[in-house]
């Protein structure tokens, strides 16, 4: 009887073992080594620049190079192209914003003088320069201060139509800069302690003014790279595939700039770790 028993279990362990070994593999386990990516080189993530064709250590932060594999994007053809692994963006924080119409604003802190200072008048003339003029239209208003007065605020304009014309024509060779004339609407400027025993002129003055576009396309000015050839951008093509674009940019604000070409609306930008990607991109490509 215990002779049966024993060859029972025998039987049935060898018959396990054999179904162990002869087992169909899963489809799990298959659909991994179909899937299995080339690994095209190996890169630091802190430092994107630095590649290798095997395993190893950054020579500068030390970190171990991470595996670059042969990817969809890779086949596009665009020399350009600029790949990053997900250690990579993450590292470098890579961030992306989609470009849109927006209105863009500028602020030009102004300094002049208060000129012409009367019981009926008073000017704040006051020097803006030319890259400056496409932000400065007739009409626009702004608030004007002095030291010598720190107790109140003048309000002023700027009139097309008056005594003196607004701006002038000629600009000043050293500086490239031009006079602009505002008008003071809550005039005379008046020194405390003194009131209407005296109207000082050339009083020293100064103004914030803030213009802003109608909407436009734009782009943020962090996304913006210049060469010195011109400005361009980085476009994400897809998660971790970068490419350069030139732009040409119109009105430049305080945050985003006016785009007159090279961009749609929708396009994704880097606005995060570009100089990283380009310095990548100039490495790779022998620039």
């Amino acid at each position: 009887m215990k002779l049966k028993i024993v060859l029972i279990l025998l039987l049935s362990a060898g018959g396990g073992f054999w179904f162990y070994q002869n087992r169909p593999t899963s489809s799990a386990a298959s659909t991994n080594q179909k899937t299995e990516r080339k690994i095209l080189f190996y890169q630091s993530s802190m430092h994107p620049w630095i590649k290798s064709d095997k395993p190893g250590k950054c020579p500068i932060c030390g970190m171990n190079l991470v595996p670059m594999y042969e990817g969809d994007a890779m086949a596009t053809g665009d020399t350009n192209l600029v790949a990053l692994n997900a250690d990579s963006v993450s590292v470098i924080h890579v961030q992306t914003e989609t470009v849109q119409r927006r209105a863009v604003t500028h602020t030009i802190h102004v300094i002049g003088r208060i000129q012409k200072n009367s019981a009926t008048a008073a000017w704040f003339v006051f020097d803006i320069y030319e890259r400056d003029l496409p932000w400065i239209r007739t009409g626009q208003k702004l608030d004007v201060t002095l030291p010598a007065v720190p107790d109140r605020v003048y309000h002023a304009q700027i009139r097309q139509y008056s005594t003196e014309a607004f701006a002038d024509r000629n600009l000043d060779d050293m500086s490239d800069s031009t006079k602009i004339r505002a008008e003071i609407l809550n005039s005379p400027v008046v020194v405390p302690g003194f009131e209407d025993k005296a109207y000082f002129n050339n009083l020293h003055a100064e103004s914030h003014i803030v213009a802003a576009t109608p909407e436009v396309l734009a782009v943020p000015r962090s996304a913006v790279i210049s060469r010195g050839t011109g400005p361009l951008i980085y476009l994400e093509k897809s998660p971790g595939y970068y490419t350069p674009k030139a732009i040409r940019l119109g009105r430049v604000g305080d945050e985003y700039a006016e785009v007159l070409a090279g961009l749609d609306n929708g396009d994704q930008v880097v606005i995060n770790g570009n100089l990283l990607i380009d310095a990548e991109a100039q490495l790779t490509n022998g620039k």
